[in-house]
């Protein structure tokens, strides 16, 4: 039995495979990896690809788009922006379990908005919910103390002829439910 062993590689072959697999990991990285996990897609690969759509959970749809406070002194746990479309309205939710306490801040880019702030109990088919605070403003804060368990939110309406944006910043023990 007579085994030959292949010949090691070269130094300049391992650099060669080195940069050349650093050249694919960054190319995979900028044409699958970003645009299928965070919507980031500066090729325009990602979404010719179909991988773009990919990126949009529950929590956070095509007009949702999450952000990180820059403001430490604030230490907000959840920041997101939330695009409410011209002439409609949408919800945005949070369950909390009954004694759970949500503080909140958010507002607008200036325009007015009607809002209502108000819960469902979880479980219920009646259509039952409490509001909390109703009104027309640009920004509103505050804290709940949930009642009961259930999802707790706004509902936002925008009646002018633009797109308004929402800054919406939170704390507090609760679970994204994101737009309803």
């Amino acid at each position: 039995m007579n085994e030959t062993l292949p010949p090691a590689p070269s130094f300049r072959s391992l650099v060669l495979s080195t940069i050349a697999a650093i050249f694919l990991a960054v190319v995979i990285l900028v044409v699958a990896v970003l645009p299928a996990e965070y919507g980031i897609d500066p090729t325009g690969l990602g979404k010719r690809l179909g991988l773009t759509p990919l990126s949009l959970s529950a929590e956070q749809p095509a007009n949702v788009q999450a952000i990180v406070c820059s403001d430490m002194a604030e230490q907000w746990m959840d920041s997101v922006k939330i695009t409410v479309p011209a002439r409609s309205g949408l919800e945005y939710k949070f369950h909390l379990l009954k004694g759970a306490r949500l503080e909140y801040s958010w507002s607008s880019d200036g325009v007015k908005l009607y809002f209502d702030f108000h819960g469902e109990p979880k479980g219920d088919t009646s259509g039952y919910f409490k509001s909390y605070k109703e009104d027309t403003d640009i920004r509103s804060s505050g804290s709940l103390t949930a009642p009961f368990e259930g999802s707790h939110g706004w509902y936002w309406e925008n009646k002018s002829q633009r797109p308004v944006t929402v800054l919406l910043q939170t704390r507090g023990a609760y679970r994204i439910l994101g737009l309803m």
